[in-house]
């Protein structure tokens, strides 16, 4: 069932329920409110008519004979019937004596009157006789020492009628104003989560690989936050997505390279192994072999050592530990000590905040590639700033200073043919995880210079 489904129905029915709980009030209320005027009406007319039928108390009681006072009672009685409201029925009797009764009801049985007592309030009652509805009002009054009881009888069976006409335009009413409000709120519903189906078709567009997509939701509202929130996601994942490709073809790309950098030392060790093998060699022949074969072994280890380092950056956590530069001075002076064309600058005025093993790696690696390019003076300059090596070598050409930092590539202007071409990538890496790059400035047969920045959110001045 669609959202927009449950919505209406549950706003239907609690509509439904308020509707019904106002019309249940509204038709209590007028109910109550024309039982009780017929009620009132009817009472206040019993009271009346007693009253008149008492005030002939006088002229009855010198009335000798009962039989003729009784028939004196019924004239003065329907005389004040005559006058009174039409619509109402009247009944007159004493005891089980029925002296008047136009209603064609026991209005006094009834009611509950008590024939042998006089009533000091009038006794009100709803009655339902042959399918009409009446109401009853009476009471016993003491004319000449005869207990007498007088009812009003008033036919309400059109209020009820009323009262019922008003249940079934309620219902109707309700019902009407349910379907249209039904029919507004699917609507109002429909056009509101709009953007909610949008929504699940730019997720399902995504989901099949179109990361482009971007969803516009105008307005300041809930789903306009989650659109830009959805946006927000479909950016970050369209980016990881990048990168995990461009990581993926990186690696791809250097495991291409790695096989065939490795095939070569890889055929050479086969050879020489299967020529000891099978092959008749003196003494002289057999060195230059096993020579041969433990070089190619050493270069395939330093091959594996440096992709090793090179992949394991690629994923690597940095916790940035502060560097004290006069202790990483005295760590570099020991470990260029047998390297004459280096030389170190240290300007002690603040410290730096990286990896100081990485940091050292990255240095190790571009003296090493200016010895592999002919350089014979190498200036290490450290400061908070900036890492800088310079050298005299050979320099790189132009059309090579864009591809010197990808793997396995190698000039050879700037490289010497017994590297691997890992080295400048390396040294990228490194400067990557601290935040930075590492740029060069090279002219051919002039020399070079690699130098890397350290920006404020790394270093301490």
């Amino acid at each position: 069932m669609k959202l927009r489904t449950k919505i209406a129905i549950g706003t239907l029915g609690f509509l439904m329920a308020a509707l019904f709980l106002c019309c249940s009030l509204l038709i209590s209320t007028s109910k109550n409110a024309l039982l009780d005027n017929a009620i009132d009406y009817t009472s206040q007319e019993e009271e009346k008519l007693a009253a008149a039928v008492s005030s002939h108390e006088n002229e009855l009681s010198e009335i000798e004979q009962k039989l003729t006072a009784s028939t004196v009672l019924k004239y003065y009685f329907f005389q004040e019937m005559l006058s009174a409201a039409a619509g109402s029925e009247y009944t007159l009797q004493s005891g089980d004596e029925i002296l008047f009764n136009n209603s064609g009801i026991n209005a006094a049985a009834a009611i509950g009157i008590d024939n042998d007592s006089i009533s000091k309030e009038i006794k009100m009652q709803i009655f339902h006789f042959q399918e009409g509805d009446y109401c009853i009002a009476g009471q016993s009054i003491e004319l000449c020492g005869q207990i007498y009881q007088i009812c009003v009888v008033r036919n309400i069976t059109e209020l009820f009628s009323q009262i019922n006409r008003l249940i079934w335009e309620c219902i109707v009413i309700g019902l009407i104003i349910s379907i249209l409000a039904c029919g507004m709120i699917i609507l109002f519903l429909k056009k509101t989560l709009t953007p909610l189906e949008h929504l699940k078709k730019e997720a399902e567009a995504i989901a099949s690989g179109q990361y482009d997509r971007r969803l516009v939701i105008p307005g300041r509202d809930e789903l306009a936050a989650l659109a830009d929130s959805f946006n927000a996601m479909a950016e970050s994942v369209e980016q990881h997505v990048k990168e995990v490709e461009e990581t993926s073809e990186a690696r791809n790309q250097l495991i291409h390279a790695l096989a065939h950098e490795m095939r070569t030392p890889v055929t050479a060790i086969c050879g020489y192994s299967y020529a000891l093998k099978s092959v008749k060699m003196n003494a002289e022949q057999k060195a230059e072999a096993i020579d041969f074969i433990d070089m190619e072994a050493r270069r395939l280890e330093r091959l594996s050592g440096r992709l090793t380092n090179l992949v394991g950056l690629a994923n690597a956590q940095m916790e940035w530990k502060e560097i004290n530069l006069s202790a990483w001075e005295i760590q570099l002076s020991r470990i260029f000590r047998n390297s004459a064309a280096v030389s170190i600058v240290v300007y002690k005025d603040g410290n730096i905040y990286g990896d100081q093993d990485l940091l050292t790696m990255l240095l190790t690696n571009l003296c090493d590639n200016a010895e592999k390019a002919g350089a014979t003076e190498i200036i290490i300059t450290i400061n908070s700033e900036m890492i800088q090596v310079k050298d005299n070598g050979s320099g790189i050409p132009k059309n090579q200073i864009g591809k010197i930092f990808q793997a396995f590539y190698q000039g050879d202007a700037s490289r010497n043919q017994s590297g691997f071409g890992l080295g400048l990538a390396l040294c990228q890496k490194i400067a990557e995880i601290h935040g930075t790059t590492l740029m060069v400035e090279s002219e051919e047969g002039k020399g070079s210079c690699f130098t890397m920045h350290l920006y404020n959110s790394f270093t301490s001045l």
